[in-house]
């Protein structure tokens, strides 16, 4: 039996997938347990309407996921113009801001990301509302910066903890090859200045605070979706 979170998922993604995708598209695809869910309706979709789209992954893992599935994959050198780009979040404030990265790969999501006509997001209903302080800010560092990043980003008012995990010895690296870390802040901050801000610092490469970039939310509340569009600074919701 699914859990409310995976039937949330599910309806997030079917939304996206049964209203938003079309023939002759160009879309960036996301990485996460979400996206799964995402790419796996997409390729039903792409086979039942014969649709002819082009997938572009942010990761090594949406890549071999998108190949199983059968559909075809290119990157971003060949196709630099993606019409709309997938991905889901950690959180997403009241506002619209999110964190991004806790697969690691939020780099190439940014890229993607800031390439596409539209960014949509995808969200079960226990990542919106949330704090910025809820969850640390991902951070993707120079391997050789490690320990010099440590001091400024302490100054910046966050706490820098490498990420470990099985299966190696040292911390984790992204698919890039460089070391990925999670930065705690403990007092609020504005997350346009604070991701300038950390991303100033050399010998990081790029960090998980997406703020003002999602064009349309798309989140699941149960069995439903709540849609939400962005456009301008104005924001509309349109429950369904």
């Amino acid at each position: 039996m699914q859990s409310k979170k995976e039937i949330e998922k599910y309806m997030a993604s079917k939304y996206v997938v049964d209203n938003l995708i079309f023939d002759d598209l160009i879309v960036g695809v996301g990485t996460g347990t979400t996206i799964n869910i995402f790419i796996e309706l997409l390729s039903e979709k792409a086979n039942t309407d014969d649709l002819n789209i082009i997938c572009i992954p942010s990761s090594i893992e949406t890549k071999l996921q998108l190949i199983q599935k059968g559909l075809v994959v290119s990157d971003i050198i060949e196709n630099s113009e993606i019409d709309i780009y997938i991905d889901g979040a950690d959180i997403v404030t009241e506002d619209y801001n999110l964190i991004k990265g806790g697969g690691g790969a939020m780099t190439m999501e940014k890229i993607l990301a800031s390439s596409s006509q539209e960014f949509v997001v995808i969200v079960d209903s226990g990542k919106y509302p949330k704090k910025l302080l809820s969850y640390p800010v991902p951070v993707e560092i120079i391997p050789l910066a490690v320990n010099t990043v440590i001091k400024p980003l302490f100054d910046l008012g966050g706490e820098l903890k490498l990420r470990y995990g099985t299966g190696k010895i040292g911390p984790i690296v992204s698919d890039n090859g460089n070391v990925l870390g999670d930065v705690t802040f403990k007092k609020e901050y504005d997350p346009k200045i604070m991701e300038k801000a950390i991303n100033n610092i050399p010998g990081i490469i790029e960090n998980g605070l997406f703020p003002e970039k999602a064009d349309k939310i798309v989140i699941g509340i149960d069995d439903s979706v709540k849609y939400i569009e962005i456009r301008r600074n104005k924001k509309n919701d349109y429950p369904t």
